[in-house]
This record gives C-alpha cells, structure tokens and sequence, in this order.
C-alpha cells in the first residue's frame, strides 16, 4: 500500500507519484502522525507539489546563475585589449590567400635539401615535356649559370641572392667561379648589400667564406659605414673583430664616428670611440664627430653626445 508522510514532504524526501491517482482513504500506521483521509492527503499533495515548484525555482536560479558566471569566465578568458587594425579578424584569410597567391595554385614536389637521385631525373623529365623546343635549347645551352644573359650592372644575382638570404644558391654561384667580392654599378659588393639589407646569417658568412670587409663603394664607403648608418650594432662589432679601419674615410672625408653621431647613436658611437675611433677627425667641410653633436641644436640628445665624444678616451675598456 502507498502512502504519504507529513514529515517525509516538510524533509524532503522521494515520495511515491502512484499516491496521486488513490482515490480511497489511505491508512497510514506508524509512529508519526497518521493521515486517514482523502482531504488530509490531498492537503499534504498540495504542501508537497508547492514545495516541489519552489525547489524546482531554486535550482533553475542557481543553474542560470552557474552559467551566467561561467558566460563571464569564458568572456573573461577571451579578453583582449583593443587593437590598433593589425590584429584584425581578416589577417589570416589575407595571409592564407597571399600564400594561394604566392603558390600560384602549385606547390613544389621536392624540397632542395635531402632530394634523391630519382627525384631530381622526375623533375627534370617532368619540366622537359613542359617547355616548348625554343625553351628546351635555351636550357641545354645554359648547363651552369649565365651570368652574362642573367646579370646587369645594377642587378647582379650574386647581391640580389644575398639581399634575399637564398645562401645556399649563393654559394652554387660562387662555386661556379664568380668573384665574392664583385661590384655592381654602385660599387657595393654582396656584403655591403647584406650589410645594408641587415642580413645577418648572410654578413656572416660571406666574412667566413672570405668577402672582404675592407672593399670601398663607388663613394669611398666601406662596409663598416653602411654597418653603422642602419644601426647594425652586432654587424659593427663583427667587422672590428676582422680588424676593419674603424677611421676609414669615404671620398667627403666622413669616417665611420661621423655617422654614428649624424645617426645620433650612443651605443655605436662608444663602439668605435673605445675602438680606436678618433674623434678629432675633421671631414671636408671642416666638422668633427663633437661639431655634428653640437649642430643638433640644445636638446638632451646633442648634450649625452658631446658628454660621449669628451669624456670616453680610446683606450677605455669596453
């Protein structure tokens, strides 16, 4: 027989739904309280289903409430700070579709490091069936690089491979015999470009395979003065180490120290000043490394550099 307890509806305990659809009298006996009629029971149903609702308000309360602290954690765990355009949403697609562009639609079969014997006969047989005869004759006529046919004055492909950092073909054009320390119609050798470029893998390694730090441009300027205009710190402090001419002067009479003031840069100025660097030096208008400082004008910068060039002797320890 089913049954309804006062004290398990005020506790809160399961209570059979079977009770619901009695009709008849319910004789209850225990030690509690007895409920023998059909009004008192229905009386206790009615106790028991508003308790029921208010628990039911009670937990979808607190589950809203769960999820609106967890809506603010995962808002909270995505925050960013405003961004200025160049964190844009639209980055990536751009990115992906200049790397579609880039690839044409067609990516390489092979990659030039660790490639099979096989693999370079496929690709040429491959490239062989695509040109047409004129190209073909073109190819067999050019076994090792042309430089006369793929050079200018102005772009030689020893200083564009080295802008590039493309060391590795660099070092398949000078292999082939071409001079590392030819000039274009500038004067500027692929290390001055490197230089100029602030490739750093490549400035050293043209140094290790033998460049020459020392070649002068078409003005009189040297690797270091190129080395010091783009403010190429760890550059300078290479070239010294391969014993440069830190009072080399270009055809105006500008040494390395020159630039660094006109650059207005601290570090490479004490560089060269605790180098070696004279800094009495006068160019051909007359000026010294102090006379650029001061031209500056009175601001802080012109005073930290003057302080520079008085106080740091050339035999300071650096």
């Amino acid at each position: 027989m089913s049954y309804w307890s006062l004290s398990s509806v005020l506790n809160n305990q399961p209570m059979p739904l079977s009770a619901a659809s009695t009709k008849s009298s319910v004789h209850i006996e225990s030690s509690a309280c007895f409920i023998s009629s059909l009004s008192q029971r229905r009386c206790c149903l009615s106790v028991a289903e508003d308790y029921c609702k208010i628990r039911r308000l009670r937990i979808s309360g607190v589950i809203k409430y769960r999820q609106g602290l967890s809506h603010l954690q995962v808002q909270q765990g995505t925050w960013e700070e405003p961004d200025d355009g160049s964190g844009s949403e639209y980055d990536d697609d751009e990115e992906d579709e200049q790397t579609e562009d880039e690839n044409y639609g067609f990516e390489s079969d092979w990659e030039e490091e660790g490639i099979t014997t096989s693999a370079i006969n496929d690709i040429k047989k491959e490239v062989e069936q695509l040109l047409e005869p004129e190209e073909r004759a073109v190819l067999q006529q050019n076994v090792t690089p042309n430089l006369r046919k793929i050079s200018t004055e102005k772009w030689s492909p020893l200083h564009t491979l080295a802008l590039s950092t493309q060391i590795r073909c660099m070092d398949q054009l000078l292999e082939s015999g071409v001079d590392i320390d030819l000039k274009n119609k500038e004067g500027l050798t692929a290390l001055h470009t490197a230089i100029i470029g602030k490739k750093e893998a490549v400035i050293s390694h043209l140094l290790r395979k033998g460049a020459s730090p020392h070649v002068k441009d078409k003005d009189g300027a040297t690797p270091l003065h190129y080395a010091v205009q783009v403010g190429a710190k760890q550059t300078v402090k290479l070239l010294i180490k391969y014993k440069v001419d830190v009072n080399v002067a270009d055809h105006e009479g500008w040494t390395p120290l020159h630039v660094a003031i006109q650059s207005r840069n601290r570090d490479i100025a004490k560089i060269l000043l605790v180098n070696g660097a004279d800094k009495t030096r006068r160019n051909k208008d007359g000026k010294t490394a102090l006379d650029l400082s001061l031209c500056y004008g009175k601001n802080f910068k012109s005073y930290d550099l003057g302080k520079l060039l008085k106080v740091v002797p050339a035999d300071s320890d650096f």
